[in-house]
């Protein structure tokens, strides 16, 4: 077992290596050669399909994407853009569960299955997304914070519907079940509000140190007291701790710890650790040595991209390729389908986000399509799905499990791709015209995109 670790360990890294250099020669986003080594490498058995170890470093590296990725964010461009997003988070998880279930109708398949088809085309990968986004330079752009925002909404509601849903589909899959469970459901809606709760209590109340200037006017005690607390313990006292000489871990520790606040609520720790970067400002890193004020954030900031995108991010994306196994007698049986459920979802999610976008966010055309492709990948809540329904209790069959399988991963491969083609019009570099009606950048259009 310790030979195979470092065995693999060794393949792993030297394909990451690979998946970098052939990316830059070929100007394409890694992430396509990551999943693509990694469905090589286990299929021609350099790889193994599961590895407990390699995968939990992989699960770090999604958690250090999410954490860089919202460092890298500005907060009140996050909050314009959550109270855009509603529409398109509904909307977008709304159309690719029709393309599932339909689809599945479509091929004979029963009702629970078709549930099971809807419930897999719902959550969005916003991490591919958002690294697809990065390696284009758009991580920063209107349309990259719209899909974010759009993006937690769509979790939300997708283990809403997974609470709701599921329960139904088990009990028609003859095991132990009694329909809705009203109450799960209930905590299920407490815990979301919790969460965001304590994250908003957390990065709006207890990191900033404004009230710090304050400290010594004359307030209530409970006002005073929180002040000093905060004054010893704040955010900022920790991030400079030995003159910054430990920033680094604390941002670690900080990501984990937004990680596992997420993860007890029932999200994934990513999108804690994208809260945890979100709420960190500039400020917080400043400190005095002999009168003079310096920074550790940018040094920080190199640190964790590195962390991020170089080192243990790769390994989530690789290890991701590994799921996909090759059977040619059983891909001959299932190509037809695969083909049609991806055309349907691709062909309703990029349509119905993009008017979403539009017409209820009040986005451009040029950033309602990039938001239209960016909400194409899906996320881990698709494998859950998948592995509720055939690895724990057999409601699909073996060909529906490789039919929804090749689907997602058709879907997380055509993000970096239509991003990289759509860069070109969304910077008006291109113009691009659909029906007489002009969707890419127009020229008298500014705003801060890149």
């Amino acid at each position: 077992m310790h030979h195979d670790l470092w065995m693999y360990s060794t393949i792993v890294i030297f394909l990451i290596v690979l998946a970098k250099i052939l990316s830059s020669k070929t100007r394409t986003v890694d992430v396509l050669w990551l999943i693509l080594f990694g469905s090589i490498a286990v299929n021609i058995g350099i790889l193994p399909q599961e590895h407990q170890v390699i995968e939990a470093i992989g699960e770090w590296g999604i958690v250090f994407i999410m954490f860089a990725l919202g460092f890298d964010e500005n907060l009140s461009h996050f909050m314009r853009g959550l109270k855009k997003s509603m529409g398109i988070a509904i909307i977008g998880a709304l159309f690719p569960f029709l393309a599932g279930y339909y689809t599945a109708g479509f091929f004979g398949f029963d009702f629970y299955s078709q549930m099971i088809w809807g419930l897999t085309m719902t959550a969005t990968a916003v991490s591919l997304t958002m690294v697809s986004l990065r390696d284009e330079n758009l991580h920063k752009s209107t349309a990259a914070t719209a899909i974010m925002t759009a993006a937690v909404v769509d979790d939300v509601l997708s283990l809403i519907g997974l609470s709701i849903l599921m329960p139904i589909i088990l009990s028609a899959g003859h095991v132990t079940s009694s329909g809705i469970d009203i109450s799960g459901l209930g905590i299920i809606i407490v815990k979301v509000v919790l969460f965001f709760g304590i994250m908003a209590f957390i990065g709006l109340v207890l990191f900033p140190d404004t009230l710090v200037v304050e400290k010594n006017k004359k307030h209530g005690i409970i006002f005073n007291l929180a002040v000093k607390i905060r004054y010893q313990l704040g955010i900022r006292k920790l991030l400079v701790t030995q003159n910054g000489k430990f920033t680094p871990v604390i941002m670690i520790l900080i990501a984990f710890t937004f990680g596992l606040l997420a993860e007890v609520f029932g999200f994934h720790p990513a999108i804690g650790a994208y809260f945890g970067g979100l709420f960190l400002k500039g400020e917080y890193f400043n400190f005095n040595i002999n009168k003079e004020i310096k920074s550790h954030q940018q040094s920080a900031k190199l640190i964790m991209d590195h962390l991020a995108f170089t080192i243990f991010g790769p390994i989530f994306f690789l290890m991701l390729g590994t799921k996909l196994l090759f059977d040619i007698e059983i891909i001959s049986n299932v190509i037809v389908p695969i083909f049609v459920l991806f055309i349907a979802v691709l062909v309703l999610q990029v349509i119905a986000a993009s008017l979403a976008a539009r017409y209820t966010g009040r986005y451009e055309w040029h950033e309602s399509v990039m938001i239209g492709f960016g909400m194409l990948g899906r996320a881990e809540l698709a494998f859950i799905v998948i592995n509720i329904a055939f690895t724990q209790h057999h409601i699909i069959s073996l060909e529906q499990f490789y039919i929804l399988i090749g689907v997602v991963f058709l879907l997380n491969l055509t993000v970096p791709t239509a991003i990289k083609w759509w860069k070109p019009y969304y910077l008006g570099k291109k113009e691009f015209k659909l029906f007489g009606v002009v969707l890419s950048r127009r020229e008298n259009i500014w705003k801060d995109d890149i």
